[in-house]
Order: C-alpha cells, then structure tokens, then sequence
C-alpha cells in the first residue's frame, strides 16, 4: 500500500468537519462508490457523482463532528455528530481503501431516525434537482412531509410511552 488510510480518513473527517468539497473528493478513488443509508436501491459511483452528492450533504449538515475514527489500513470506521434540518443525527461510515490509501467504497448508517427522515428531506429534492430532474424533486418535497410529521410525532409522543419510568 503506497497511501495512508490513515491520514486519508483524517482528510475524509477534516472535509466533513470544515465543508471542504476539494479536500473531500481528494480522499476518494476515482472510481469509488458511496452506498446510501437510506435504501440499497442507491449507490453513487464515480467522482462525479460523489462531487454532487459531497456538495448536497455539506450545504444541509451543520455542525459536524467527528467523534470516532478506529480501524486499519484496510477498512476503516468514522463516526459523526451533526444536525440536518433542525434534528440531531449520527452517521457512522465504515471505509474500505484501495492499494493506493484511497476511499475505494463508503457505507453509510445513520440514526435516529427523525434524523434519517430530516436527511431524506433535505437531501433527496436537491440531489434530483442537482441531476436535473425537477419534478422529482417536487414529488420527492410533497411525498417525504407527512413521514417527516408521522416521525416526528411518534418521537415526540409514542416513544416516550415505551420509556422506562424515572
């Protein structure tokens, strides 16, 4: 291996924590693949795609920071804190790195699930919109907000109902 996962993975967190698209597209392998945390029917390949993707996930994440980076020259686990759309997530990404100590897949998980639902409603109408599809856009905007309500709801009122009493 002639890169350094290492110092690869401190250039992925430095990008995330600063919004740096440059310095984010320079820890990945030109032909990488990012899958999505919200279903396995998406995945991005290429930098193209990742650029697009980068630029959407840094326009609507605030406060990110990472708090969890543990692995090998391998694969390799980083863990974040942020806020999407007023709600608190944490993603973790497991990266896998090629010979060259470049991103050469991404795998993304992301929780609480408010949060989840905050990520699909922000990010999803302006990734169709960046591929120039506007009216998926549109359709993705009106079809996430009753989930966004249902979820918000339920956090708000049914989960605490399962709670253990103080």
């Amino acid at each position: 291996m002639t890169g350094s996962a290492e110092a690869t993975a401190e250039r992925y967190r430095r990008a995330g924590e600063t919004g740096d698209i440059e310095l984010a597209m320079s820890t990945f392998a030109p032909d990488a693949v990012l899958h999505s945390p919200l279903t396995s029917r998406v995945r991005f390949t290429g930098l193209g795609q990742l650029r697009q993707l980068i630029g959407v996930a840094y326009a609507h994440l605030e406060d990110v920071r990472f708090h969890l980076d543990v692995g090998d020259d391998r694969t390799r686990v980083v863990v974040y804190t942020a806020r999407v759309g007023g709600e608190e997530i944490e993603e973790a990404t497991v990266l896998r790195f090629d010979d060259e100590g470049l991103i050469a897949e991404a795998t993304l998980f992301v929780r609480t699930l408010p949060g989840l639902v905050a990520l699909m409603d922000r990010f999803g109408p302006d990734i169709a919109r960046r591929n120039g599809r506007p009216l998926a856009a549109r359709l993705l905007s009106v079809a996430v907000k009753p989930l966004r309500a249902m979820i918000r709801s339920g956090d708000r009122y049914a989960v605490p109902l399962v709670a253990p009493r103080p």
